[in-house]
């Protein structure tokens, strides 16, 4: 067996290299390798030496899932036992080297994880729980121009009721008219090019004069933006607020 890591190499592995971690059940794993093996001197300084080399170069690299990239990477090349071989994979070690010195040997290890699964591994838990934050019960759609929208909220009310005031008898009499206006707060996620769409039919809206029974839109205030992460797709989403009434 041999392997390399950059430009270390050896031949002289003691274990089994090749395996995977992470949840099999729901295919959440990425290939690892464990080295162990007798490293002269001289072998053990050019370990080190790749993940001193590596490790300062990752330390100042942006998180991997918010930048959907592996970043900083050591090649690594080799075969195991009957496992087959493998060429140029771009790793992390997700364990630092580590040794003992056994005579004029040092008896050392150290842990490598295939970058590219292991992102795809993080970035898909993170759909995960994202998913399952997201968990709302059904409440359909509204469409708003040319925009269709599933909601995140019951989206009806009222407003403009009667208000009830006691007279200096202590009785009640109502002010206002005796009916109330329908309104609706529209709040869902969109995507940039709905938002811009949804943004041009308020100003259009709000501009013209309505009918009765028209929905008029009353408010839009600015809507939150986050990241998402969909099968490794980066996108920035809008959670929008709309609120509207209808015209009596």
């Amino acid at each position: 067996m041999s392997l390399s890591i950059g430009d270390f190499s050896t031949n002289s592995l003691t274990a089994q290299p090749l395996g995977y971690d992470g949840d099999s059940r729901e295919g959440l794993t990425s290939r690892r390798w464990r080295i162990a093996g007798l490293l002269t001197a001289a072998e053990w300084d050019d370990l080190i030496s790749e993940y001193d080399t590596w490790r300062n170069l990752r330390i100042t690299d942006p998180d991997s899932v918010t930048a959907n990239s592996i970043g900083s990477t050591v090649s690594f090349s080799g075969s195991g036992f009957g496992s087959g071989s493998w060429t140029s994979v771009a790793c992390w070690f997700s364990s630092p080297p580590s040794a003992e010195q056994v005579g004029a040997y040092v008896s050392a290890s150290a842990e490598l994880v295939d970058a590219t699964q292991a992102l795809q591994v993080l970035l898909r838990q993170k759909e995960k729980q994202k998913q399952a934050a997201e968990d709302l019960p059904a409440l359909g759609t509204i469409t708003l121009g040319s925009v269709t929208l599933t909601l995140l909220d019951p989206p009806d009310g009222r407003s403009d009721v009667p208000t009830p005031t006691l007279t200096a008898a202590g009785r009640h009499y109502l002010s206002g008219t005796l009916a109330a206006t329908k309104t609706r707060r529209v709040r869902a996620h969109a995507d940039g090019t709905d938002y811009a769409t949804l943004r041009s039919w308020f100003d259009t809206t709000v501009a013209a004069t309505p009918a009765v029974g028209d929905w008029y839109p009353t408010a839009f205030p600015e809507p939150t933006a986050e990241v998402t992460v969909t099968d490794g797709v980066k996108a920035t989403r809008y959670t929008v607020e709309i609120s509207l009434v209808q015209i009596r």
